[in-house]
């Protein structure tokens, strides 16, 4: 009986997993507009002169590939210019007293909870993004963490409402006043009283 060569599946990875692959961007596997040029050219002259290629679809590719090319340089103009921004904002911070947001991790996410005031030591710009070091602190913040240059008062404080709260009319007393009568006190009036000293009840 012959042998069958079974491939066997490791503990640790699951056959039924669905892995995927996106590879880098180089000189292969991307094209510039030169490298367009190129192409086009080699098209021009490798075609076939019974069936040549239609104009109109020519103009179509190169009105494509300028689009790309100016969205391409238009992204990288603005990616340039917010760095150079974010660096020109960060490097102002160097030396001032700033308010930097104090961060607890809830359910994966960062959350701010307090406030702390320092002075910003220095910063670095080596990581792509800055970031600050503040004097007598040895973390790292990322320029977000600052919320304002200055002692900002914490927007995060839990406020007391119970004490600040308006007591709303009639809080005090479960009823009203009631308006007084002829007589100066209570709300009916004086009845007048028989012989006697009874009260006697006006008849109807």
């Amino acid at each position: 009986m012959a042998d069958l060569n079974i491939p066997s599946s490791s503990g640790t990875t699951s056959p039924y997993g669905i892995n995927s692959y996106q590879a880098s961007q180089n000189d292969k596997n991307t094209i510039s507009i030169t490298g367009y040029f190129q192409l086009l050219a080699a098209q021009l002259q490798n075609q076939d002169m019974t069936n040549p290629m239609d104009n109109s679809e020519i103009m179509a590719q190169m009105t494509q590939m300028a689009m790309v090319q100016s969205l391409t340089s238009m992204t990288e103009a603005i990616d340039t210019s917010t760095a150079v921004t974010s660096q020109t904002y960060a490097g102002g911070l160097l030396g001032q007293e700033v308010t930097i947001a104090i961060t607890e991790e809830k359910a994966g996410q960062e959350v701010p909870v307090s406030v702390k005031y320092a002075k910003v030591q220095s910063i670095d710009f080596t990581t792509g993004d800055p970031t600050i070091r503040l004097e007598g602190d040895t973390k790292i913040y990322k320029l977000a963490h600052v919320i304002g240059i200055g002692q900002i008062p914490d927007p995060y404080k839990k406020t007391e409402t119970d004490e600040n709260k308006p007591e709303s009319p009639g809080e005090e007393g479960s009823g009203t006043d009631k308006p007084e009568g002829p007589g100066g006190e209570g709300s009916e009036t004086d009845k007048p009283e028989g012989p006697g000293g009874t009260e006697t009840t006006p008849s109807r």
